[in-house]
């Protein structure tokens, strides 16, 4: 699809990280050029710009640009997802269920729209007049008028994304409006900020129309940012990523020599057989029964799931963690004076543990909705979750894998290296400088070693639907949803620190309600 978002500015900005972000400089007529397309050429109003804002722009792209969705922000306002701008594939993939997208609505302080019309701009004159216009050339949108302005409710700035023909059938309604409006005001004794009434007054009928349509609309949220501020999650990311590669140095040059065979792992003597089978690890420092709710519903949900002739279930405890484990003494001295956090303990006892004795490390955060496939506890080479597109784009693993959940067989070299790069940085170090050391570290071996680089990408996709049950934990739960979860993934990631409630605002029974029933 050709999807175009226009980006409306008055002054020359950083490039934009995404071609489909078109620069297009509004009021440029009489103006030096800022080398950016401009409002000034075919059927335009670019003259009007000091009372039509970023209206000048939109009014020539309505006149004079053809595509299939198009988008307006501003030179510092921009839709974003994830600390990033919302992409094509996002955007197209939304627009086939929501037509029209539109930022957060943002609340007034004041009682009402109409009341903080009148404070900002010492008067409603001017809105009544657009009132009385929208009466004579468009009745029926009176009283969508009415209701819009009593509400706190307003979309500021003039951006949303839609299909252009959805674009075309607003802009010949707006602008007929405010061609008519401006006949009626008089702007003579204002000052620049107050000129800016006809941007100010398609604010307030934007809402108005929306409500008159048919489309559904969904909101995103709107950033203020420097467009080149939007790759500074990515710089620092691959900044993080040189750290961890020179803290770890000597261990991945000991490696890539292939001189490194014999383990740094002390010698310890486990008496736990798992009657046989292949251990799968989870961990709750704290203990069973110090558990929250989730995660007993989250370690319920996996037991209940594993097949149980292959497998056998171990939760970790720091009370039975050094039956299975050594550390190093560093480690623990470094847990105990607070430097090592619970959760880094954990990031250096899965490698430990995968490395011993192998099998599957599966975070205590993870629900399991069916059974998991017994195959991949038969297989020789690793099993993460892997996926086709990244879940986040300034992430280092790229979707490559999932640092909670692996299966291997035992002494697998990924996690040798995994573990001695830990246990290394630990011995130097005295703070973490990156939540995900592990991942960092993992990236290095990917990137070094071409045998752990193949397994990984040996991994079948997972499903793309892994996310999806957190997002709606606290919706009405229905037969239809929970059969959906059971069916479109075997592994879903939940939050700890989410507020999963029981029961709605109606005192419905929510999806977490029914999960936390089955405990």
């Amino acid at each position: 699809m050709d999807t175009r978002i226009y980006v409306m500015t008055h002054k020359k900005t950083a490039e934009i990280p995404n071609p489909i972000y078109i620069p297009m400089q509004v009021g440029k007529s009489g103006k030096e050029s800022l080398g950016y397309l401009g409002d000034d050429t075919g059927d335009n109003i670019s003259e009007k710009n000091a009372s039509y804002c970023e209206l000048t722009g939109i009014y020539w792209l309505w006149k004079n640009i053809n595509c299939d969705i198009i988008g307006i922000c501003h030179y510092r306002r921009f839709f974003s997802r994830d600390e990033k701008l919302l992409d094509k594939a996002y955007i197209e993939k939304t627009i086939q269920k929501y037509p029209i997208i539109i930022p957060n609505s943002s609340c007034v302080k004041e009682s009402s729209v109409y009341e903080q019309y009148a404070k900002i701009h010492n008067s409603t004159k001017d809105l009544d007049i657009c009132r009385k216009v929208l009466e004579e050339k468009y009745p029926e949108y009176l009283q969508a008028f009415d209701f819009s302005v009593r509400t706190v409710l307003i979309s500021p700035g003039n951006m949303w994304i839609t299909a252009k023909s959805v674009f075309d059938r607003y802009c010949a309604w707006l602008f007929d409006i405010l061609f008519e409006a401006e006949k009626q005001i008089d702007i003579s004794g204002y000052d620049d900020y107050q000129k800016r009434v006809m941007g100010f007054l398609s604010e307030r009928l934007f809402r108005a129309w929306l409500l008159m349509q048919p489309e559904a609309v969904t909101e995103e949220n709107v950033k203020l940012i420097d467009p080149a501020d939007f790759m500074n999650a990515e710089k620092k990311t691959a900044l993080l990523y040189q750290y961890a590669k020179l803290k770890t140095a000597p261990v991945l040059r000991l490696y890539s020599s292939g001189l490194q065979t014999e383990t740094l792992a002390e010698p310890l003597e486990c008496h736990d057989n798992f009657d046989g089978k292949i251990p799968v690890w989870t961990c709750w420092w704290q203990g069973e029964n110090e558990m929250p709710e989730l995660i007993r519903c989250c370690t319920e949900s996996i037991k209940r799931n594993l097949p149980s002739e292959e497998t056998a279930f171990r939760l970790i405890t720091l009370e039975n963690c050094t039956k299975y484990v050594t550390f190093t003494d560093t480690v623990i001295r470094k847990f105990n004076e607070g430097k090592i956090t619970y959760t880094h303990l954990s990031d250096i006892l899965r490698a430990e543990l995968l490395y011993r004795y192998g099998g599957m490390w599966i975070d205590a955060t993870y629900y399991a909705a069916s059974p998991i496939p017994p195959e991949i506890f038969r297989q020789k080479n690793i099993y993460t979750l892997r996926f086709r597109n990244p879940i986040w784009s300034a992430d280092i693993t790229k979707g490559r894998w999932s640092g909670n959940l692996w299966y291997t067989v035992k002494e697998h070299r990924l996690f040798k290296f995994l573990m001695e790069c830990l246990w290394y940085y630990w011995e130097e170090s005295d703070e973490l400088i990156n939540y995900f050391l592990i991942d960092d570290i993992i990236a290095l071996a990917a990137d070094s070693f071409a045998d752990v680089r193949k397994e990984l990408e040996q991994c079948a996709y997972a499903s793309d639907k892994v996310f999806e049950l957190h997002k709606i934990m606290n919706r009405k739960y229905t037969k239809e949803r929970a059969e959906s979860i059971r069916r479109d993934s075997v592994f879903y990631k939940l939050n700890r620190h989410a507020d999963y409630r029981k029961t709605n605002i109606a005192g419905e029974l929510t999806m977490y309600g029914y999960l936390s029933t089955n405990i």
